[in-house]
């Protein structure tokens, strides 16, 4: 059936279609006036779901390109820097002074000009170290909030503890001059031959980190006070755990002892060995006294709490959870002791779970606050049993035997030293940086803050804080380098060596001159002029060796300098590395960025030269339409009528 078209039908026809003509007439006047194909996700779904997924990528690959890479490059630029520079003070100033000091050392202005360019040196070298990256220190880890040295002088106590091995025990000459140094017009012949015989000795040492370390004055009673150093042995493995070291420390000399602690008593059990030609053997056991509160079991002592017993040479203790084992011998005196915690269970029921640790010790009985005395250094070459603390140097001084069964220690073993320090001065690096350390909290809490107790639970781990910023989608690279990396204390305690020594000599000279112009003034004859004579053919003989010394000293430090320097170029070297390959990274993002880009354009910018064709197309239409449709709504059907 056909169907009546109505004007009033036509009319509304045309309408809606200018009407829809208008609207995408206004959708292109949109695109040309934003650029974009869509203006609402309803526009496109399919270009609005592709747009979510390229520019999140685009902001991942702007984070990375824009501000990480950026970033990780003023880091590692100003780091190779700084790693350079101290390479350079290093190559130059350094070498080049210590080999004046070998060289031109014998009046008074040459000493103090390689003294004076030395502490110069020194203090560039580590206010280098306190290079930073906007305010953030950037050879210090993650303290990045703190430097590496301290910027001014202070007084805060430091309880520092350095980890060492036997290889860290070295041989320097010490020269022995008597009263030579003292020498003056009123007491030169009040000496008698041997107060100034000269003679030159190697003294076995171990040089700490740090100088002018803290020493306590002696308790009442006259006793030192215990103060000095330990070597860790080793950790407790499985349920029976063998010491196979020695160990420095307060107040003792290790026994060699096996700790079973398979019972899981209130009771300890220990078994005693004892250092023999070199090797264990194992100390047999006789009987104990009735009613000590010990007794053998299979050649074990097993003792009760609060027990004391003499065993072949051996006081063994048992109190307060501490088992010690203690020499009758005199020399060196030898102690070992095993911590525990005991739990008892509702049921009444005790478990001792015993310290992870264990740890003994080496006694360190001699204190000298100053090395200018002879007899810190006699003092290991008269007892070769002995250890001397001496404090402004920050030595240990070990006697020949001392020495020898600690050179009988594996490499690695561990020789653990700790010491307190309160003086600091300026560019003095700080111990937090490279040691366990403890010092009390700033707030006046009491509280003792403690940095990086990781390195003694395990002295193998580095402990290294590293820094890495994330460049790409799963990749990060490593933008820091830590001070131990190129910087350590060894640079600025061989300068204190070599201040040392030239002090040393410088003394001896002023005494050789001082007993020179006495011989010249012809005031002194007959027994005064023959002793004046054997004294500045004893000086003369000191000063030569010093000098001896000197040239000598120097040689080995010059070799540690290039070892230090070395050191410092695979730090730069590294520093470099990494620097390249955030280069190609960069590069990599930047094309990638490009890409995305390009991708992104291309789904959601619109395309002019066409919207524009577009645009002359609707716009010719729209005119014609409304042409036709100013006819159509003039007529009404009183025109068909008519």
């Amino acid at each position: 059936m056909a169907m009546r078209i109505t004007t009033k039908m036509m009319q509304n026809t045309s309408l809606r279609n200018l009407n829809t003509n208008k609207a995408l007439e206004a959708k292109l006047t949109n695109q040309l006036s934003t650029g974009k194909k869509i203006d609402r996700p309803s526009d496109d779904p399919v270009i609005a779901i592709r747009a979510l997924r390229l520019n999140a990528s685009l902001d991942k690959i702007e984070q990375y390109y824009g501000k990480n890479a950026s970033d990780a490059e003023s880091w590692l630029d100003l780091t190779s820097s700084a790693i350079s520079t101290v390479n350079g003070i290093l190559e130059t100033d350094i070498k080049q002074n210590i080999s004046r000091a070998k060289n031109t050392y014998q009046t008074y202005e040459q000493r103090q000009m390689i003294i004076e360019s030395l502490k110069n040196a020194i203090d560039e070298i580590y206010s280098v170290g306190n290079a930073d990256s906007a305010g953030r220190s950037i050879f210090t880890g993650y303290r990045t909030d703190l430097p590496l040295s301290f910027k001014a002088d202070k007084t805060d106590r430091y309880t520092i503890t350095q980890q060492l091995t036997n290889l860290d025990i070295d041989t320097v000459s010490f020269i022995s001059t008597g009263m030579l140094k003292n020498i003056n017009e009123g007491n030169f012949n009040t000496f008698d031959e041997n107060q100034y015989k000269v003679s030159t000795n190697d003294i076995y040492r171990i040089r700490l980190a740090y100088s002018d370390i803290d020493i306590q004055a002696p308790e009442a009673g006259g006793a030192t006070t215990s103060y000095s150093a330990y070597v860790n042995l080793g950790y407790m493995s499985n349920t029976i755990t063998t010491v196979d070291g020695a160990s420095l420390a307060t107040p003792s000399f290790t026994a060699y002892v096996n700790i079973d602690t398979s019972e899981r008593t209130d009771k300890a059990i220990i078994s005693l060995a004892e250092l023999s030609g070199g090797t264990l053997t194992t100390v047999a056991f006789g009987t104990v006294p009735a009613g000590s509160g010990a007794e053998i079991v299979n050649g074990k002592l097993k003792l009760s709490e609060g027990a004391s017993v003499t065993v072949n040479g051996y006081v063994v203790k048992f109190q307060d959870g501490k088992v010690s084992v203690t020499s009758t011998k005199t020399q060196p005196q030898e102690t070992v002791s095993v911590g525990y915690k005991k739990e008892t269970d509702a049921e009444g029921k005790s478990t001792v779970a015993y310290d992870e640790k264990y740890q003994t010790s080496l006694k360190v009985d001699n204190f000298y606050p100053s090395s200018t005395s002879d007899a810190a250094y006699q003092s290991v070459m008269d007892n070769p049993d002995q250890i001397t603390y001496v404090a402004d140097t920050g030595e240990l001084l070990l006697g020949k035997k001392i020495q020898e069964r600690l050179s009988k220690l594996p490499n690695d073993a561990e020789l653990r030293v700790s010491y307190d320090k309160t003086q600091w001065k300026k560019n003095d690096l700080d111990p937090i940086h490279y040691f366990y350390t403890e010092k009390e909290a700033p707030d006046g809490t009491g509280r003792t803050l403690k940095y990086n107790e990781n390195f003694l639970r395990d002295p193998s781990a580095s402990g290294k804080q590293i820094i890495e910023y994330d460049v790409g989608n799963n990749q990060s690279l490593r933008v820091n380098t830590t001070a131990d990396e190129f910087l350590n204390h060894d640079i600025a305690r061989d300068a204190d060596e070599v201040y040392t020594m030239l002090e040393e000599y410088g003394v001896i000279d002023e005494r050789y001159l001082t007993v020179e112009e006495m011989i010249k003034s012809d005031k002194y004859v007959g027994d005064d002029l023959t002793k004046l004579k054997q004294e500045l053919e004893a000086l003369g003989k000191a000063r030569t060796m010093i000098g001896d010394k000197i040239a000598k000293r120097c040689d080995e430090l010059l070799k540690d300098c290039d070892r230090y320097l070395k050191r410092g170029q695979v730090a730069e070297t590294n520093c470099g590395a990494r620097g390249k390959r955030l280069e190609l990274i960069q590069n990599r993002l930047n094309m990638q960025q490009t890409s995305f880009e390009e991708l992104v354009g291309n789904n959601e910018d619109a395309d002019y030269s066409e919207l524009v064709i577009q645009m002359k197309s609707i716009q010719m239409t729209y005119e014609a339409a409304l042409s036709s449709i100013s006819y159509v709504m003039q007529t009404s059907l009183l025109d068909f009528i008519r």
